[in-house]
């Protein structure tokens, strides 16, 4: 773990002990370096204690060109080699109105780490690391739950941003935790209504793209009941193995492509209402157009029948996505692996069959400009699709007899 660590925050962690204060790593670092999955880290979030903000400056202008980016929160950002740092002081919280940031902050730098880490959502997500000696500090005994795969909230405050609701989904489902009784209930008597749609989708995204085994994020969703706020999802059936299996998937895929086979696999049961849900949860125009396009292919993809193999390829811009999606629904990878090989072999994989006969070859061919180049257009795309015609030389030969 310290080969992690850049040498550069050791060096200011000691510059801040010197002056009396306390440095530590808090936040996603100190829970992923106990998972073991914290190789690449380039962000580090560090908390300072004992000492105040000018103080600070003075300390890391010595190491780079501080910025001031949160006054009210005092979080000053720095960078080094393409490696973020960003330093804030412990703060209280007081909730203030309605809404995510609803909230009175005030600093702190003379909280114990204790109650500063009290304000924070999940015991995972409460322990800190400090610096330079890389002492484990977890007053929430953080690291226990996550042995035993247990989320549980810190304390009441969890109650005062129901966004953490929703984050309780993604963090079930990217570190295949179950959430403690007592988290269940007191999620229950929170109501989602006051976030925004931004921060619902963010966290929706979360879930499905980074989650290790999104079916874990689906037994607290539907446990803690949020099924009430989306009905658009259909939670009957298997829903968590096609989560699953699909997740298995994603990280072979590009970004696009796993947004798309990751929300069509959250919508793909029957009674998912998946265009309304797109529009009021995750209105992204290419998901709108995608999305049902890729579900409305599945009955097409037949691998005994080239023809609806064109067509499904033709309405999903080719059979890997289908190919996928269909495995997922029925648990039979060798859905994919022949669709992959026949749509290999048919140039359709990864790509809708591209028309034989375009437009400028038939006005190059000697036809005036009019609504018949359309039509001959259709109709030897239909010929081609349904394999009546097979190659361009047939469908030249065609389109010279209707001429």
């Amino acid at each position: 773990m310290p080969s992690e660590i850049p040498k550069r925050l050791l060096k200011i962690a000691e510059d801040i002990r010197s002056a009396g204060g306390r440095a530590f790593l808090v936040g996603g670092f100190v829970r992923d370096s106990l998972l073991g999955i914290n190789s690449e880290a380039r962000d580090f979030d560090i908390e300072v204690y004992s000492i105040d903000q000018k103080k600070l400056m003075e300390i890391l202008s010595k190491h780079g060109k501080p910025n001031l980016i949160g006054k009210a929160f005092g979080v000053i950002h720095l960078s080094r080699q393409n490696i973020h740092y960003d330093f804030s002081f412990p703060r209280t919280e007081s909730k203030t109105g309605i809404g995510h940031k609803a909230f009175d902050v005030q600093t702190n730098p003379n909280l114990s780490f204790e109650e500063a880490a009290r304000r924070r959502d999940f015991t995972i997500n409460a322990m800190g690391m400090e610096l330079p000696n890389l002492e484990l500090v977890d007053p929430y005994n953080g690291s226990e739950d996550l042995k035993d795969r247990i989320l549980k909230h810190v304390s009441e405050a969890f109650a005062e941003d129901s966004l953490r609701v929703l984050r309780g989904v993604q963090f079930a489902a990217r570190f295949e935790l179950k959430a403690a009784r007592e988290t269940i209930e007191l999620c229950k008597t929170l109501s989602l209504s006051d976030l925004s749609r931004e921060r619902i989708e963010e966290e929706f995204r979360k879930w499905l793209l980074k989650g290790v085994k999104p079916s874990y994020g689906l037994d607290f969703f539907c446990n803690v009941g949020l099924q009430k706020m989306f009905v658009e999802i259909d939670l009957e059936g298997s829903l968590g193995g096609i989560l699953d299996f699909l997740a298995t998937h994603k990280n072979n895929l590009n970004q696009q492509e796993a947004e798309i086979i990751m929300f069509a696999g959250l919508l793909c049961l029957p009674n998912a209402k998946p265009v309304d849900f797109l529009k009021k949860w995750v209105p992204v125009n290419i998901l709108l157009k995608k999305i049902p396009a890729l579900l409305g292919s599945i009955p097409l993809l037949v691998l005994n029948d080239k023809s609806d193999l064109r067509r499904c390829a033709l309405k999903a811009g080719g059979l890997k996505l289908p190919a996928i999606l269909k495995s997922a629904i029925q648990n039979d990878a060798g859905i994919y692996s022949e669709a992959q090989k026949i749509g290999c072999e048919m140039g359709i994989w990864e790509a809708a069959p591209e028309p034989f006969i375009t437009g400028q070859m038939l006005l190059d061919s000697g036809l005036k400009p009019s609504p018949k180049i359309g039509e001959i257009i259709k109709k030897t795309f239909e010929m081609q699709i349904s394999g009546q015609i097979t190659s361009k030389e047939e469908a030249m030969r065609f389109v010279s007899g209707i001429i």
